[in-house]
């Protein structure tokens, strides 16, 4: 039986998350979007560029239900344990609201866990993922 990590966790200060990887059929769709909006030539470019590249050419009405989607698969510790960051249209943690730098790294890392393996030498930049084992 193979196995696979479907959660990661990872600190950007002052908080601790835990992301899970998003399901077959939203990574599916998550690759579409990759397809229609990076450029076609990518060079070198490291993934950090590349989800720049992708986050600066998506239009709102694309990127606010991806935003919606990793923000969903992404929760926040807090003393009592984990909560989701965003449960349909409630904030988990009201200020991570109007902490945009904070949501747009936690959906590129969504992006990028979920999609790890995909795309050779892909990988989340916080590099605390690991990869899939087999017993």
């Amino acid at each position: 039986m193979l196995t696979h990590e479907i959660t990661k966790n990872m600190t950007v200060a002052p908080y601790d998350f835990r992301l899970t990887k998003l399901d077959a059929f939203s990574g599916a769709s998550l690759l579409r979007i990759l397809y229609q909006f990076l450029p076609a030539e990518q060079g070198e470019a490291s993934d950090a560029e590349l989800l720049q590249k992708l986050f600066t050419s998506l239009p709102d009405d694309t990127l606010h239900p991806l935003m919606r989607k990793c923000l969903s698969h992404a929760e926040v510790k807090l003393p009592a344990g984990y909560i989701r960051v965003l449960d349909h249209d409630c904030w988990g943690l009201p200020e991570l609201e109007y902490m945009a730098p904070l949501c747009l790294r936690l959906t590129a890392e969504a992006c990028l866990w979920t999609l790890e393996g995909f795309f050779p030498g892909s990988g989340s930049p916080s590099g605390s993922a690991k990869r899939p084992s087999s017993p």
